[in-house]
């Protein structure tokens, strides 16, 4: 059987469980392993062939309306199955573009994206860190609440300057929520943030929009 694998195939340890086209991901769960998106011609949701059959069985993935679903249990009794799963990349999505993703308790990377515009929308225990080819972004639109982090930053791929552009950031955060857009310039800044929630800026985004305006750009959420 291993003789018949692809070599050439960079994932070639990983089997194919979808391969449906979609835009948009709504995903629950997966906060216990590491999940990763990268762009590709081809739309695929691959799974690590060495995960235990049952726990890699008990992932459910379909595509509807351009969305594709995504559902982990997220409940291991087993110590070491967690230790291990938490060190490991287990699910790895491929697709032209990913649109919007939603997420719940979940832990997800996009990888190497080219794309101008993402939206997020983020709960639970979540976090969402974006390693991007892309210096210069449309616009970034995220609603996070409850236990989430989003962090944006240049692929470490590339050896070129770590900064960004936005031409639109808009973020409505509570909860305990972080949003890390600490080496970007952003031209427009629209800003809802709870007190205990918090927005990482650069000095240039803070000067080019909220120190213009004496702040008025952020709204607080009560």
């Amino acid at each position: 059987m291993y003789d018949k694998v692809d070599k050439t195939d960079t994932y070639w340890n990983y089997n194919n469980i979808l391969d449906k086209p979609y835009k948009y991901l709504k995903i629950t769960g997966g906060n216990v392993t590491n999940i990763i998106y990268q762009p590709s011609p081809h739309s695929s949701v691959r799974v690590l062939n060495y995960w235990q059959s049952a726990i890699r069985d008990s992932i459910k993935a379909y595509v509807s309306n351009d969305t594709l679903y995504l559902n982990f249990p997220n409940k291991y009794d087993n110590q070491g199955d967690k230790y291990w799963m938490g060190g490991s990349v287990l699910v790895r999505l491929f697709g032209p573009e990913l649109l919007y993703v939603d997420g719940t308790d979940t832990k997800f990377e996009l990888q190497k994206l080219k794309q101008k515009n993402v939206n997020i929308k983020l709960s639970g225990r979540s976090r969402l860190e974006v390693e991007t080819y892309q210096h210069d972004f449309d616009s970034l639109s995220v609603a996070a609440q409850d236990s989430s982090q989003v962090v944006f930053e240049m692929s470490p791929d590339l050896n070129g300057s770590p900064l960004m552009s936005f031409r639109h950031v808009s973020a409505s955060i509570t909860g305990y929520t972080v949003v890390d857009v600490g080496r970007a310039s952003i031209k427009d800044l629209d800003l809802k943030i709870a007190d205990t929630s918090a927005i990482i800026l650069s000095g240039q985004a803070w000067r080019g929009t909220l120190g213009n305006n004496n702040g008025s750009g952020v709204l607080p959420i009560n």
